[in-house]
């Protein structure tokens, strides 16, 4: 799934067979087994308020027993491990691209370490594992729906 039609024209000259060009917030035409956002991919979220929004839709789009699996880091380092009070969560980066002179407008982009990440989902009634992480707080995870958080939402 891709948002940008110059990005989907590349992946098809690359031989990515199967393209759907829509934005993954409205897209419901079929469930899959798995979501798989690498290479931080879940910074698409932008912030933590789309975080939960996308964490919402993304069950949406998932088979029963389907998974969300995705990498992110703790960028703390950014600020020698000493976050300053802000009014944002640190992790919620600006960026702007540049190639040739030609530049993108700025857009966000979202960092989430690893305990943020794991009070977050379980907000948002998922089931998180951690399935690797390095010396440089760079983790993949990989959650799954909590059946039992859908339960005790729903009685109240």
């Amino acid at each position: 799934m891709e948002i940008s039609p110059k990005a989907a024209a590349v992946m098809e000259q690359r031989g990515v067979k199967k393209i759907i060009l829509q934005n993954i917030y409205t897209f419901e035409a079929k469930r899959f087994d798995t979501l798989l956002l690498l290479m931080n991919g879940i910074g698409l979220t932008g912030n933590i308020t789309s975080l939960s929004k996308f964490f919402q839709h993304a069950k949406k789009l998932l088979n029963p027993g389907g998974q969300l699996i995705f990498d992110s880091s703790d960028v703390a380092y950014l600020y020698d491990n000493k976050v300053p009070v802000m009014e944002n969560y640190y992790g919620e980066i600006l960026y702007r691209y540049e190639y040739k002179k030609q530049k993108t407008d700025w857009f966000s982009w979202l960092y989430i370490d690893k305990n943020y990440l794991l009070e977050i989902a379980d907000k948002e009634g998922w089931r998180t594992e951690i399935l690797s992480e390095d010396e440089h707080d760079l983790y993949l995870a990989r959650l799954t729906p909590n059946p039992i958080k859908k339960l005790k939402q729903n009685l109240y």
